[in-house]
């Protein structure tokens, strides 16, 4: 795979993957804002509203049906994603047809109709995708957890918005938004599969090249403090406890990152992990158990997630929190460490095969970083993971006193009183 980079003279970036022997391509253009950009009351939500929006028509594709059509023809897919931090938008298409992707996109940004009327239909679209996040516990229960790990800041506030703003904000205020993030200091063209650089660089030129680029906009940092509520709670029918017990983590790049990452893989990766032969295998408790790490521009979060038994949930919510106390009191093994760098370096290696993840990575990479790290060079850090440093991020990030709680079930309140007295006499 060969990567290559260019800047245009107004600030866009443009990178490009040469994937040897491929036949398609991925077109991807990443957005640096998110829902952290945004003040939940007045506006939040707006660039998932967006992320819709540009799929509703442009100049040259006047409606979403005509972008759908041109895709469909060729035999490609398009979709879009909006996180805290990144809004993502992508088309895939056998590599013959990678200009029409290119400018079906780079129409999207320069030229979104915003037609009210499609406006107001989509509030309808967003507000029932809503519903079925509300729907599902074992999501919505992820929702719940970061107002308690990010208090009085943004990233604490669902991505999604919520109805009253999505309900009420006006064409004017999101196409505001747009003019204000989608401009060229704030994006990056990413395409990986069969690309020529030379010729993406000439049609990006042509397309965006005049557009002018500001400087872009910071965000709130994240401070030190934690809610001081320890547990969030919401009581539904459902049929099973759905949980979630949070720790701060790392920001991109950390030093420690590959360490956290390496921790949390040993205690919820994979159906030898910690989590799933403990709370699993051996007692039963739960269909899903699992630990992840994610990461933003100035933080990060790890969170084990369990779907358990209703009769079981404090017998659950105790194993999970003896599993993250005995990472913090003991050396894991040779063989737990040899395992969970093996699963972190495959996982990354295996993705390399699809361009829709390299495009991703490269793209979002850049934007959120400056600077798109060496696959060789993210595989030496994780090898570079020792036991003590192992111990080392679990003593940082799991300490009692650092752990938050979120959980939807019948009633809740038991479970979460259990958690809290368990966390403070371990303070």
């Amino acid at each position: 795979m060969t990567t290559k980079e260019t800047t245009l003279a107004n600030g866009l970036r443009i990178i490009t993957a040469d994937i040897a022997d491929a036949r398609s391509l991925t077109t991807n253009i990443v957005i640096g804002t998110g829902s952290r950009y945004e003040d939940f009351a007045v506006n939040g939500g707006v660039s998932h509203f967006l992320e819709h929006l540009l799929f509703k028509g442009s100049k040259k594709y006047p409606t979403a049906e005509d972008i759908a059509v041109a895709v469909d023809a060729v035999g490609g897919y398009n979709n879009a994603y909006t996180s805290e931090d990144i809004t993502s938008f992508y088309i895939k298409v056998p590599a013959m047809h990678g200009e029409l992707a290119l400018d079906i996109l780079t129409d999207m940004m320069r030229n979104p109709l915003m037609d009210p009327a499609e406006v107001d239909r989509e509030r309808g679209v967003i507000v029932e995708e809503m519903n079925v996040y509300r729907d599902d516990p074992a999501r919505y229960v992820g929702i719940m957890i970061p107002a308690l790990m990010f208090p009085n800041n943004p990233l604490g506030k669902d991505i999604i918005g919520s109805e009253k703003v999505i309900n009420s904000v006006s064409t004017d205020v999101i196409s505001a938004y747009q003019k204000h993030h989608y401009q060229p200091r704030n994006m990056v063209i990413a395409v990986a599969g069969k690309v020529d650089h030379a010729a993406v660089v000439r049609q990006v030129e042509a397309a965006l090249g005049d557009l002018v680029g500001r400087k872009r906009e910071t965000v709130q940092t994240v401070g030190d403090e934690l809610s001081t509520d320890l547990a969030v709670t919401q009581a539904k029918p459902t049929a099973q406890a759905h949980f979630i017990v949070a720790a701060r983590s790392y920001p991109y790049n950390h030093p420690d990152d590959r360490a956290a990452k390496v921790m949390a893989a040993i205690l919820g990766r994979g159906m030898s992990s910690r989590l799933f032969m403990n709370v699993r295998e051996r007692q039963g408790l739960a269909y899903t158990v699992y630990s992840e790490i994610n990461n933003y521009i100035d933080t990060g979060i790890f969170q084990a997630y369990a779907g358990v038994n209703l009769d079981k949930i404090e017998q659950a919510l105790t194993s999970v929190l003896h599993e993250l106390a005995v990472i913090r009191e003991q050396d894991v093994t040779k063989a737990e460490l040899a395992k969970a760098k093996m699963q972190l370096r495959a996982g990354l290696e295996m993705s390399l095969e699809s361009n829709n993840a390299v495009a991703d990575r490269i793209g979002s990479q850049l934007v959120l970083t400056g600077q798109v790290k060496p696959v060789d060079q993210v595989i030496a850090e994780i090898e570079a993971v020792t036991i003590a440093d192992v111990r080392r991020v679990a003593v940082d990030l799991l300490k009692p006193a650092h752990l938050r709680f979120s959980i939807i079930a019948p009633e809740p309140e038991a479970a979460a009183e259990h958690f809290k007295s368990i966390v403070t006499k371990g303070q």
